[in-house]
C-alpha cells in the first residue's frame, strides 16, 4: 500500500539531510588539517636554534659616509635591527682588488637567516674603484689607516695617512663598526688565495676557507689594519680577511664563497680558536 504524501515528504527530507551529514563528514576527513602542509625548506645550512626560515625582505640602502671625492659609500641592510647576530662583509677596501664586488652582488639578493643581520658594504673605497688603485684619493693605503699600533709610512703603495683615521672612508668604516658591533666581519681583498685566521676566533676563519676551498693560514702583522683594530676594540668578535686570486671570482667559487658566509651566517667555526695551521708573510 503507498505511503501517505506527508510520510513520503518527511522520508525524502531525512534522507537529503543525511546525504548532506556524509558529505560534509568525508570532506572532513580528506582535508589536510590547518598548518600541517608542506612547510619551505630551510635552505643551505640553516640550523634549528638560528635560521629555521629564511627572511626574503628586500635590502635596505643606507650611506654610511662619503669618499674623498665625494662618493657615497653605500651600505646594504639585510635582516631585522631586532636580529641577535650582525655580519658585516666589505667587497672592495683597496680599489685595484675588485672581485669581492661579485659575492656581495650575489650575496645582496639572497635572504638571510632569521635571528640574522647582514651589512654588505661593497666599496668602502669607491674612489680607489673608480680610478682602479689601490689606495684612496688622497693616495693613502686604507688598511694602513686604522689607529690600532699605527705607524706612519710614505710609501708610495702602502702610505699610511698623516695620522690614524685621516681618511673619510677609515672614519666611516669605523662608525659603522662601533654602531653595529658586528659579530663577524669579513673583507675581501687580492690576489694571495687564502684566509687570514690570524684575528679573532681563528675557527671562524678556518671554517670560512674550508668551505670555499682556499688554504688557512695566520699572516704576520701589519700596522693599522681594519682586522686588528676591530678586534682590538670589540674583544670576542672577529674580523678577518680573504684574499682571492688573481681574476674574476667564476661561478664555482662564487657559489664556494655563498656557502662559506652562510656558515658565517650562522656561527660555524672549526678547530682552535687561537692556533695557526701555518705562518705566511703579509705583502
Amino acid at each position: 500500500m503507498p505511503c501517505p504524501r506527508p510520510i513520503a515528504r518527511t522520508a525524502a527530507a531525512v534522507a537529503l539531510i543525511l546525504g548532506l551529514t556524509m558529505v560534509a563528514m568525508i570532506a572532513v576527513a580528506v582535508a589536510p588539517a590547518r598548518g600541517s602542509g608542506p612547510r619551505p625548506s630551510p635552505g643551505l645550512g640553516l640550523s634549528p636554534a638560528l635560521g629555521a626560515r629564511a627572511s626574503h625582505r628586500a635590502p635596505e640602502r643606507m650611506v654610511i659616509g662619503h669618499s674623498v671625492q665625494g662618493r657615497p659609500i653605500v651600505a646594504w641592510v639585510l635582516g631585522p635591527s631586532t636580529a641577535s647576530r650582525r655580519i658585516l662583509v666589505i667587497g672592495v677596501i683597496h680599489g685595484n682588488e675588485p672581485a669581492g664586488l661579485a659575492i656581495t652582488r650575489a650575496l645582496a639578493s639572497r635572504p638571510v637567516p632569521v635571528g640574522v643581520q647582514l651589512w654588505i658594504v661593497p666599496e668602502l673605497n669607491p674612489d680607489g674603484v673608480a680610478a682602479d688603485t689601490r689606495q684612496n684619493a688622497h693616495g693613502v693605503d686604507l688598511n694602513r689607516n686604522f689607529p690600532y699600533r699605527w705607524q706612519f709610512s710614505g710609501d708610495a703603495t702602502f702610505a699610511s695617512g698623516p695620522r690614524p683615521a685621516s681618511e673619510p672612508e677609515t672614519q666611516a668604516a669605523m662608525a659603522l663598526v662601533r654602531r653595529i658591533r658586528p659579530a663577524v666581519t669579513v673583507t675581501y681583498h687580492q690576489h694571495m688565495d687564502l684566509v687570514d685566521e690570524s684575528t679573532g676566533d681563528h675557527g671562524v676563519a678556518r671554517r670560512y676557507a674550508q668551505l670555499a676551498g682556499l688554504a688557512a693560514t695566520c699572516l704576520t702583522f701589519l700596522p693599522g689594519e681594519e682586522t686588528a683594530w676591530s678586534n682590538h676594540t670589540f674583544p670576542g668578535t672577529t674580523s678577518f680577511v680573504v684574499e682571492l686570486p688573481a681574476g674574476p671570482v667564476g661561478p664555482a667559487a662564487l657559489a664556494r664563497h655563498l656557502r662559506a658566509l652562510r656558515a658565517v651566517e650562522l656561527g660555524q667555526r672549526s678547530g682552535s680558536a687561537t692556533g695557526c695551521d701555518s705562518v705566511t708573510p703579509a705583502l
